[in-house]
This record gives structure tokens, sequence and C-alpha cells, in this order.
């Protein structure tokens, strides 16, 4: 009789994935799936763990496009996983050789994979139903082949024809019957507090003083002002934002005008006329096309050909290619860059729930912290100092860092914390050591069973490897108390690094320290403070910790503002209100 691994397994990892979801309502794939799935779980038993690819293109000729998938391939070789479930063999995969190899593996690790669909079971374990899977997988990934020749032949059709295809370009929609572009009747309602509310032109506003901004109406001053050479593209940029114009993201919703989306507008400038051309426009090198020999077509364009022709001429001339200078062009690592974000962006990419309005502070210089270009968030200043900003960041580290002889006080409160009593872990440290001892024992046991050809090789190498899982499981667990312990000794030590070696470390170093320990920082560039940051999770528990330090030292010391709150009288401004939000695990 095989002998049962000590922990139950009753984990089903469950699969669910659409290869292309068009909007918030195209949904009844995933849940027919999930209903399927549900109740074979229900069935057997089994408790499910979900994973799930179903928005955007997730094609399963490939893995790498697929997040879900790929986290559960991770997760598949655990010792409490009982079964692989999905609804259909083509759910997993359409390429005839992973079939193959995850056939392989679930055999080999005594795992169950289940198909969903009550019309499409299979039984993998006979000889007969691994042909029939196989045989399935080819003929899915011909079926995925053909889809995809078919479909880039009807886009090569289209654009033969005029038509375009994708998102049609800003400001205009296709029209039903021909397919040619149009000029859209959508828009925008310009609010009293510079925010907007969808709708379509000849509608009535949806509150008293709301102004409309018409997307074609947008395109249209877009395309104007760049072609009477008005001013550059960040110039339009800020002279449209002034006047209140927003534009169409690719849900449909109104968004702030960015550099970027000036670039896609004049970029089009051949759509617009009525010509469809070979690549993206978003990818599209205006050195590679010569307006004198693009024919626009007059009776399909949606804008004044003159206009669109000047357009195309002015990108031709401000256009350069970068000579060859036989080397690399490398950026300049400054050593908060990619983690830190505007206050005012932030804030407003809260209140429209969007987090593409975030905006990273960088820059191309050794001397500047730049706010991205072009991105409207309420903020006067535009660029802090590196001094300044980095001198804030060290008087901040200096202030959570702790001294050599509070660290004993400082464990003491985290343990203090720590739900498990010193009596539990004893226990848990003695469970662990009698189950590695036993898993030992049962492998030499199965070892003197093979040598005396009670059992077979391959059962032999089963319980082994079952015992071995079993003891790398026992191996790298650790109590909570440890856990604590290694987490504060690792914060500790990054956050004493970076005060010590600030000053004397290399920009690479620097970086490298800050992105070990913070997953953000939030700065004010008109007040020149950091008014927020996050730690890595496996240091948020130093934070809260250290929080509570202060807070004895302050109460002992009868630092406590007059109010009665929390908030801690600093001399460093700016840790007041950090320090308030150090629960949520902010600062």
């Amino acid at each position: 009789m095989p002998q049962k691994a000590t922990s139950p397994r009753t984990i089903a990892l469950c699969y669910v994935r659409k290869s292309w979801t068009r909007d918030e309502t195209d949904q009844i794939s995933p849940e027919r799936q999930r209903d399927h799935i549900q109740a074979v779980c229900d069935a057997n038993g089994w408790t499910p763990e979900w994973y799930e690819d179903t928005e955007g293109h997730r094609s399963g000729m490939f893995e790498k496009n697929r997040p879900g998938w790929l986290a559960l391939k991770a997760r598949l070789n655990d010792s409490d996983v009982v079964a692989l479930v999905a609804n259909d063999l083509a759910r997993l995969h359409r390429k005839g050789w992973r079939i193959g190899d995850l056939l392989d593996f679930v055999e080999q690790h005594n795992i169950r994979l289940v198909l969903a669909d009550p019309r499409r079971h299979i039984d993998f374990s006979s000889p007969y139903g691994r042909m029939f899977a196989q045989l399935s997988a080819i003929f899915d990934e011909w079926y995925a082949t053909d889809i995809s020749e078919r479909w880039k032949a009807s886009i090569a059709h289209r654009k033969s024809k005029g038509i375009t295809v994708g998102l049609p370009p800003f400001g205009t929609k296709r029209d039903k019957h021909t397919g040619f572009l149009v000029a859209s009747d959508e828009g925008a309602w310009l609010l009293s507090d510079r925010t907007w509310i969808s709708g379509k032109r000849g509608e009535p506003p949806p509150i008293d003083g709301a102004e409309w901004r018409g997307y074609f109406e947008c395109a249209e001053q877009i395309l104007r002002l760049y072609s009477e050479q008005w001013a550059g593209r960040e110039k339009i940029t800020r002279h449209l934002q002034s006047d209140g114009w927003a534009y169409r993201d690719r849900n449909g919703n109104p968004a702030p005008l960015e550099v970027e989306d000036i670039r896609r507008v004049t970029n089009n400038w051949p759509e617009y006329g009525g010509v469809v051309i070979g690549d993206k426009a978003a990818h599209r090198n205006p050195l590679d096309y010569d307006p004198n020999a693009i024919t626009l077509n007059p009776e399909r364009a949606v804008f004044d050909i003159a206009m669109l022709k000047m357009v195309g001429q002015i990108q031709l001339e401000r256009t350069h290619r970068a000579p060859d200078r036989g080397h690399a062009h490398t950026d300049f690592p400054y050593p908060l860059a990619g983690l830190s974000y505007c206050a005012h962006c932030e804030l407003l990419a809260e209140q429209h729930n969007n987090p593409k309005l975030r905006s990273r502070l960088g820059g191309k210089t050794k001397s500047r912290y730049r706010h991205r270009a072009g991105h409207p968030c309420g903020c006067t200043r535009k660029s802090v100092t590196r001094e300044v900003y980095e001198t804030d960041f060290l008087r901040l580290m200096k202030l959570i860092a702790v001294k050599p002889e509070m660290i004993g006080r400082l464990e003491a409160l985290a343990l203090s914390a720590n739900s498990m009593s010193s009596h539990d872990t004893e226990n848990m440290e003695t469970k662990k050591s009698a189950s590695i001892a036993k898993c030992k024992r049962k492998i030499e046991a199965a070892r003197h069973l093979y040598e005396d050809g009670d059992i077979s090789r391959q059962e032999y190498i089963r319980r082994k490897e079952l015992n071995e899982r079993e003891i790398a499981h026992w191996q790298s667990y650790t109590t909570e108390a440890e856990q604590v312990s290694v987490e504060l000794a690792m914060c500790l030590d990054v956050v004493d690094k970076i005060v010590r070696l600030w000053e004397v470390s290399t920009d690479e170093d620097k970086q490298g320290l800050v992105r070990h320990l913070f997953d953000y920082i939030t700065y004010d560039l008109d007040k020149q403070q950091i008014v927020d940051f996050q730690l890595k999770e496996w240091a948020s528990r130093y934070l809260i910790v250290r929080y509570d330090l202060y807070m004895s030292d302050s109460e002992q010391s009868g630092n406590i503002s007059a109010e009665g709150t929390n908030t801690v009288l600093s001399p460093v401004g700016t840790t007041v209100r950090i320090l308030d939000k150090c629960e949520s695990g902010k600062v």
C-alpha cells in the first residue's frame, strides 16, 4: 500500500482563460468555465484555487502573455496540490508539444488533470485517452493558426481598400456601411471642477454650466495649430489643457491630454486623409514617408487636405535621424529614480481611479529631478534639485533608523505583537524536527523494501520523492517569531547601510539600496517635501514596530500634541503627517 503524505492533498488549481475580452459585458465564457470547474471541485471535495487570464489578448499559443498560467505553473509542484482543473484542453494550451509535456508532468507527480466541461471529458489515465488528448491538441493548434492567418488576410484586404483596422484615430469613428472614417460625435462635458463626463454631440448637458468639448473638434485644433507651426507639441498640449480639452482613452473615457496624444494625432495624418499606409501610426517614423508621394483621398478625408499635407511636411522637417556615434546612450542613474512620484499626480490618479495619471520624477541631467513633460496636475514647480530632494530623503531615513542600544526594545515590541506564544513556537519546532526524522525513516524503510524485492523501483522512487518533498516543506518552514526576527534584521541592516553609506556610495549603489527597501516615494514639488512612502511588503512590519517605539519614547518625554492625537511633534515638518499613516503601511 502506498504511504499517504503527512499533509492531505485537497487543493485543486483551477484555470480560466479567454483569448479576447472586448468589453466589460463580454464575460459569458469565463463565467461558464467557473461554473463547470466549481461543480467538479464540489463533487470531489476539493478546495478550488483560482488562476485566471481573462482580460486582453491571452492566446493559448504562448505562455509569457498569461501571468495567471505562469503563477499556476509555479504552484503545480507543491505537495498540497491534488488536481489541475480546466474547462477544456484548449484553455490550457493550443500547442501540441506543450500538452504532451503537461501530461507527462502531472503523471510523474501524481496530479489529476480534469476537464470540467461535461461534453469534453477525457480519461487521461488510459492510453486511448492520452492519444485522444494529443490529437485534440494538434487540432487546437491548427485551429489557432488558421484563425490567425485568416485574420491577417482580412486586415490586409481592409487596408488595400483604404479601411483602417483597430481603434479608429482620435476624433473619428467608422461608418457602419462603408467602414471608412467619419467625424465622431463623441466628446466630454467639462465641469466647473475641471473634470469631464462622457457624452455625445446634441445631448443635453449633464449639469448646468457644463461646456462641450468634442473629440473631433479637439483633433482638428491639434492639426491646425501644428500645421500653422504655432508651437511644438508640448506648448500645444499646455494650450489645449488650459482650454479644458480631453483625450479619449482606449476604454472610451475622457482623460487629460498629454504630449504623446499630440504625437498620436499628428502621426495619423494619412488616415485622416483617407489613406491607409503600412505601419501603425504609433511605430511610424516620419523620415520613412515622403508627404509628397502620398496621395490623399478628398472623398474620404475627414479634415482639410492642405492642412494634413502641411502636418506631414512639418513632421518630416522636424524629425532628425540621430547620427551613429558608435556607442549607446545611457541615462544617468538617479538614486531615487523609478520610485519617486509627483504628489499632485497621485491625488489626480486617486480621484479619477486611473493609475495612468501617476507621474514619475526623473531626468537626463545630473542636477535635477524633473516632472514628466506635458502632464497636467496643478503643481507650479516642475523640478527639484538633487541636493534638496536627497537631503530630505536622508533626513527621513535617519528618523526611522534605530540606534544600536534600541534594537533589543524593537525586537521585544515585534515579538509582543506576535500572535504565536513562545510555548506554541517550541511545540512547532518539536513537531518540525519529528516530522523530518519520520520522513527520513520512511525513505530508509522504502530502500530496504526495494532491496528485499518487496516493492518495485518505480514504487520506491515514488515514496522517496514524496517524503523528500515533505522534508523540503518542513525545512523551509519557519515560525512567525523567526520570520519577524529575520525581517527586522534585514530591514535594520538596509536602513543602517543607507544612513551610513549614503555620502560615500556611488549613485548606482544608492539606487540599489533604495529599490531594495521601498515600493514608492511621493514628493510634493511645490512644498519640496516627501509626503508619503511605502516600504516593501517584507519590511512593512518594521515600520509599524518602529512607529510604536517612536510613540513610546514620545509619551515618556511628553512630546505629544495637545489635542491628544497620535501626531508626534518633530522638528522635521514632513514627518509629522507621514508618521500618522504608518499603520496602513505608509509613513
